[in-house]
């Protein structure tokens, strides 16, 4: 599968130190250099953007990204199921639990 929206490894190894809701799901928060933020960010596997709580995509480019992060809200979502994937057939997305 190709995603559009693939980190490089240096977004990588950060991604991969923080916390995942479920197996290969990790929920971030992406500050761009502009000082946006843009929250509910699902990451698979700590290397693909693959969903937006809310939006069917980012407006953004992969250089733009000053930080990623995690709230407490994004540890421990509220809502785990319903996301809108970009660019996977369902049976490539990561498992969410309800």
């Amino acid at each position: 599968m190709k995603y559009k929206l693939e980190l490089p490894e240096t977004w990588v190894k950060k991604v991969a130190r923080l916390h995942q809701f479920a197996e290969g799901a990790t929920q971030v928060s992406i500050e761009l250099k502009d000082g946006r933020v843009f929250k509910k960010v699902l990451i698979s596997n700590a290397r693909y953007i693959v969903a937006a709580r809310g939006r069917r995509d980012l407006p953004l480019e992969i250089a733009e990204i000053r930080n990623i992060f995690q709230f407490s809200e994004d540890k421990n979502p509220a809502r785990r199921d319903g996301w809108e994937f970009w660019d996977t057939a369902d049976n490539q997305a990561p498992k969410v639990v309800k």
